[in-house]
């Protein structure tokens, strides 16, 4: 090792590391990168045969609403359902949304609207299909296998083995789910019919998790339906255990992250004090003049001999201007000079000197050598810390994911239980399992069940309306008759076709229940906004109302007619389907 033997030396070497430092910091702000207007990313082009308006822009964001021109529906009377009737009625539609809706005279058209007019027609919003099997596999259909961790939208066909043309008869949304034979049918997703197939609603492709708690119209006995039960309160069985091991993993995750914070924070700060001669660690000294014949010392950088001082033929930097450093500086430099440094050895003694702190021979050392006054004591030595183990993550079970959702009221569990005892045992699984969303599907026997269910909170979806013969164990059943009992005792129920293949069948499955005691405003709410809450999207569509998706149905006549027509129907603003 050099040792320093001059002020001047002293002197040039911190003003150097001063200087070094300097042009260290000055290439590193000169690598930060820089926004230019012209490296502003651009949104990305949708790509061929991809929909304008299928994302669709935040509420506050007018974007989408620009792209087409605005539309303006007259017709002779608008349905909003949200609200009573609207004689001479107007849709004002604009992009993907309704801007208003109102009596004719009394909205604003906005300039170069394109107009349609109907002067007898009648405006609906698009009908919202509660159960179809629609775009579904055939396979699974049929299918014996499905578990609460299936998910229906990972297997959806656009065209199946049939036609769905659920928007030729006014349908622009549906839930999407299968009637197989199993406990747990899979997660069902709400879909948006559209010309050539159909669209997942996104945030919806799981909407809903399907249970079974019926035989059927196949013959059964109570203790056959008390197993049915006992299986379906079993799925509910150990959820807080998986519950806890989840949630105990991620808490031991957080700890792990931290423990290897820290021990990746001390071996980087022990690898900044590594001893001189460590060249990966330690700064290279700078150079100064040879003493004593001493050849100056270069240093090697990490990329080998083709930097600076590595004889590689490379350019010497230019160096930084040198002043006279201050007392501090040349302090400060100092220390960071000899830290570098590590530690030293000691210098040789004179011929004939004793070293100091050396015994003679003969004498004995002292085993614990007193303290020169003024030493400070010795620092306890710094451990590294042990390395932490990433903590073994437990079984996932989808199933129980799902089940999970539904106890903490994210997921709606909808069952499928027919005769007035299936239905007791599902809701009886309701209150003892605190089940927050329940909706019950082709509930037949929920005529003396009405007021009970309204207790519970509970939600009711009718299908197999049409006059049409029952199973035998069924003729005591009234289905088409449920809607008035189940309205009087204030159940929310949604009307739906069931069967992709029976969609243009909806309106008439509505007009069957008006002939059973229903009023017409409860069976047009049963096949749009209920069926929206149920699903939860009904801040978005089920009715006429500024802001909302303008999904539009036009018919010639009204609705429930027997004879009524489709006409023209929108999905989202878009034409989809257009009677011609």
């Amino acid at each position: 090792m050099r040792i320093l033997r001059s002020h001047r030396v002293t002197a040039s070497l911190c003003s150097m590391t001063l200087s070094s430092l300097a042009l260290f910091s000055t290439a590193a702000h000169a690598q930060e990168p820089t926004t230019t207007p012209e490296s502003t990313p651009t949104p990305a082009d949708p790509g061929p045969g991809a929909r304008p308006d299928e994302t669709t822009p935040p509420r506050g964001e007018r974007r989408g609403r620009s792209r087409r021109p605005a539309l303006v529906i007259e017709a002779g009377t608008v349905h909003p359902v949200s609200g009573p009737a609207i004689a001479d009625g107007v849709v004002v539609v604009r992009g993907d949304r309704i801007v208003a809706v109102g009596k004719k005279g009394e909205i604003e058209v906005p300039p170069n609207a394109t107009v349609r007019s109907f002067p007898t027609g009648h405006v609906y919003p698009g009908l919202v299909d509660a159960a179809s099997d629609a775009f579904t596999d055939p396979v699974l259909r049929f299918q014996g296998q499905l578990d609460g961790g299936v998910q229906l939208a990972d297997d959806l066909n656009r065209r199946g083995d049939r036609s769905d043309e659920l928007v030729q008869a006014g349908i622009t949304t549906a839930f999407v789910t299968v009637r197989t034979p199993t406990l747990l049918r899979g997660q069902g997703a709400i879909v948006r019919p559209v010309g050539d197939g159909f669209q997942l609603w996104e945030g919806h492709e799981h909407a809903a998790l399907s249970l079974r708690m019926t035989n059927g119209p196949a013959p059964s006995n109570p203790l056959q339906r008390q197993q049915e039960l006992q299986a379906a309160d079993g799925l509910f069985e150990g959820l807080e255990d998986y519950r806890k091991a989840a949630t105990d993993h991620q808490e031991a995750l957080k700890k792990y992250e931290k423990e290897l914070a820290d021990y990746l924070a001390w071996h980087e700060k022990k690898k900044g004090g590594a001893p001189a001669g460590d060249n990966k660690a330690a700064p290279a000294a700078p150079p100064s003049a040879p003493t004593d014949g001493e050849r100056p010392q270069r240093a090697i950088n990490r990329e080998g001999r083709r930097g600076r001082g590595g004889g590689g033929g490379g350019e010497e930097p230019p160096r930084a201007p040198q002043g006279e450093p201050t007392a501090a500086e040349v302090e400060q430099a100092l220390a960071t000079l000899f830290a570098a440094m590590g530690p030293q050895d000691p210098p040789k003694p004179e011929p004939g000197k004793q070293e100091p702190g050396k015994q003679e021979p003969g004498k004995q050392e002292p085993q614990n050598p007193p303290k020169a006054e003024g030493q400070p004591a010795a620092e306890k030595k710094d451990e590294a810390p042990k390395r932490p183990t990433y903590p073994k993550q437990p079984p996932s079970d989808p199933q129980k994911d799902a089940l999970l959702r539904v106890v903490d009221g994210e997921l709606p569990l909808r069952i499928e239980a027919h005769r007035p005892d299936e239905l007791r045992a599902a809701l009886r699984l309701m209150r003892e399992r605190s089940l927050p969303l329940v909706v019950l599907e082709q509930a037949y026997g929920a005529a003396g069940l009405g007021d009970e269910m309204a207790k519970q909170g509970v939600s009711v979806v009718l299908t197999e309306l049409l006059p049409m013969p029952m199973p035998k164990q069924y003729e005591a059943f009234a289905p088409a008759a449920l809607p008035q009992v189940l309205q009087a005792a204030g159940v929310p129920f949604a009307i739906a076709t069931g069967d992709a293949r029976l969609a243009g069948m909806l309106p008439l499955m509505a007009a069957a229940a008006i002939g059973r005691g229903l009023d017409a405003d409860a069976a047009l709410r049963a096949i749009t906004l209920t069926p929206a809450e149920m699903l939860g999207v009904a801040k978005d569509t089920g009715s006429l109302e500024a802001d909302k998706f303008a999904d539009v149905l036009v018919c010639d006549r009204p609705l429930f007619a027997s004879d009524s027509r489709v006409l023209l129907v929108l999905a989202k603003g878009r034409p989809e389907y257009e009677a011609k």
